[in-house]
């Protein structure tokens, strides 16, 4: 959202945080297979291509922060620009390596493309966190469920339902636990559009509510 992403809010204490077919119609990176199952290729992202999102809390319906997102660089393998005050890069699957509070290695893939539903697999990071010098560890395993509408503020759209399931570890604090998280990916913004998360004390969403697209 990264997830994508998508790990980290403002706050120092919150740290967490898309074909080639046999026939097809094609639509902003999404491609329909031989027998009419949705299919979509990483996009192809372009200077000047933005997002803006909102978190919130979804136990009080508070703004925790939001995030406003503009590419400046594009190269084979990575995407650079600007979010907020700092900077983002993200590989070209839009998986965030670094971002304006936090640092990140390992194997970031809340996103594998192509995504089609059925899809899974496992992967694991680790992060620092620039605003408390705060680190750790996480282990997810991804599952595409579902291929289907979603409504934010930016809009409707047909997007893949992502879950995620695995385990947290703080490594400041020694605390540790379990994640249970859901993202909606969606080719025709480029972008995760919805993205929820919930590790036993964190419990947010995550919301585009504006963007623009190079042609």
């Amino acid at each position: 959202m990264s997830t994508s992403n998508t790990h980290q809010a403002r706050q120092p204490r919150r740290w967490c945080r898309e074909v080639l077919a046999v026939a097809c119609a094609f639509h902003l990176g999404t491609a329909i297979a031989q027998g009419g199952a949705p299919r979509a290729e990483a996009p192809t992202v372009k200077v000047g291509d933005r997002w803006k999102s909102e978190q919130t809390d979804r136990r009080t319906g508070a703004k925790e922060s939001e995030f406003d997102r503009r590419v400046t660089a594009v190269t084979e393998s990575r995407i650079e620009g600007t979010e907020n005050d700092g900077r983002f890069v993200w590989t070209s699957e839009l998986n965030a390596l670094e971002s304006s509070v936090s640092s990140i290695s390992g194997d970031p893939k809340g996103l594998s493309f192509p995504l089609e539903v059925g899809k899974k697999w496992d992967y694991k990071f680790s992060y620092v966190n620039k605003l408390n010098a705060g680190k750790g560890r996480q282990q997810l395993s991804a599952h595409v469920v579902a291929y289907e509408k979603v409504k934010v503020p930016a809009g409707e759209f047909d997007a893949f339902k992502i879950e995620y399931t695995g385990f947290w570890n703080n490594d400041a604090n020694n605390r540790s636990g379990r994640f249970k998280n859901t993202g909606w990916y969606a080719p025709a913004a480029r972008s995760v559009v919805r993205f929820e998360l919930d590790d036993g004390y964190n419990n947010w969403v995550r919301q585009l509510v504006e963007f623009q697209l190079q042609p």
